[in-house]
């Protein structure tokens, strides 16, 4: 039925013990309630009423239903349990950022508080610790030798935790602030978030591994050495700081390898032109899309290479290249943190 009206002949009304009025359409002897009515007068059948398809062309048919949440930009339906679920399904990702789940980089008063506390106290005191470090001459003593060696390299995983709190601090204050939601998958694509990434990691590591290898040297190793350093003992020395510095470099840059992103690469995300995809894309969406337009695809492992080949086939020269961004390891969450526990959906399971 295109239109309410076509039907208009072939309908009666009766009353209900209850004082409904109830419309039905009559074919030959029966008599049939299939109709919904639609604000412009068009009618669809039951079956397409809160299904979240927009049948009466107006969302008439979508409105009043109780089973779904309406996006604010297009009027589109998604279920409502996709509502406030973490991933965006609207395109203006008002499912999202809305008053019930809106969302910032770093969470909750108190969580703001804390990293602008710990990340001022700890870049503070960690480069004046430095400074006085450095002002001072190496002893000869073995025992004050490892022990200066290890608090400048201790200090500046320190100091480098808090300059990672305070610039994510400022990020989530005032370069970003309120905007964040709508803005969260540019974040998480962007250079600024990798940079922390490598940033807490790297220092971390340093603190954590420093702290190892100068309680090991305590236990094992001090007592060989004679208690006042010789050259080729400090020369020793200085290169398993080096090698601290280098084995804590490694976990904090090579999540970013362009050779291992098919790894580490969380998804992609794309301009807000392409309607085909919105949020972030993973593997198993592209190569869905991929199969509805190519058909069935002799290998599901593609590299993201092969996904931007193919996702570009699908467009015509006009489009040019299809801009998009990848979701790099560190873009895990808005703090930009390293990902040490993995869950079956992501890239880095094995």
């Amino acid at each position: 039925a295109d239109s309410c009206s076509r039907n208009s002949f072939s309908r009666m009304a009766s009353l209900s013990g209850r004082g409904h009025l109830t419309m039905v359409t009559g074919t030959g002897q029966n008599y049939h309630n299939d109709y919904y009515e639609c604000r412009n007068m068009k009618c669809i059948t039951y079956d397409k009423v809160c299904d979240l398809a927009n049948d009466c062309e107006d969302n008439s048919d979508e409105s009043m239903c109780d089973n779904n949440f309406q996006c604010e930009g297009n009027g589109n339906a998604i279920y409502k349990s996709k509502k406030c679920d973490g991933f965006f399904d609207c395109e203006d990702h008002s499912d999202e950022c809305n008053m019930e789940c809106g969302k910032s980089i770093v969470p909750g008063m108190w969580l703001k508080l804390f990293a602008w506390i710990i990340g001022i106290l700890s870049t503070t005191f960690n480069a004046i610790s430095l400074g006085r470090l450095f002002s001072t001459s190496f002893s000869t003593n073995s025992f004050a030798f490892v022990n200066k060696m290890f608090r400048l390299a201790i200090s500046l995983g320190d100091l480098l935790i808090g300059i990672y709190l305070l610039t994510l601090s400022l990020f989530d204050s005032v370069v970003i602030g309120n905007d964040y939601c709508k803005d969260s998958l540019p974040w998480l694509s962007s250079n600024y978030c990798a940079f922390l990434g490598v940033l807490s990691t790297f220092g971390s590591n340093i603190s954590l591994y420093s702290m190892v290898s100068l309680s090991i040297l305590r236990v094992y190793h001090l007592n060989s050495f004679s208690v006042d350093f010789r050259r080729y003992e400090q020369i020793c020395l200085a290169i398993l700081v080096g090698c601290v510095v280098f084995f804590a470099a490694i976990p904090a840059f090579v999540p970013l390898l362009v050779h291992l992103e098919d790894f580490f690469v969380n998804g992609l995300t794309y301009g807000r032109n392409i309607h085909l995809f919105f949020g972030e894309v993973d593997k198993r969406t592209h190569i869905q899309v991929f199969e509805a337009y190519y058909g069935k695809l002799a290998q599901h492992d593609l590299s993201w290479d092969e996904i931007g080949r193919l996702l570009d086939g699908m467009f015509t020269d006009n489009y040019g290249e299809i801009p998009r961004n990848k979701i790099h390891f560190y873009g895990n969450a808005g703090v930009c943190l390293f990902k040490y526990f993995v869950t079956k959906d992501d890239p880095q399971k094995l």
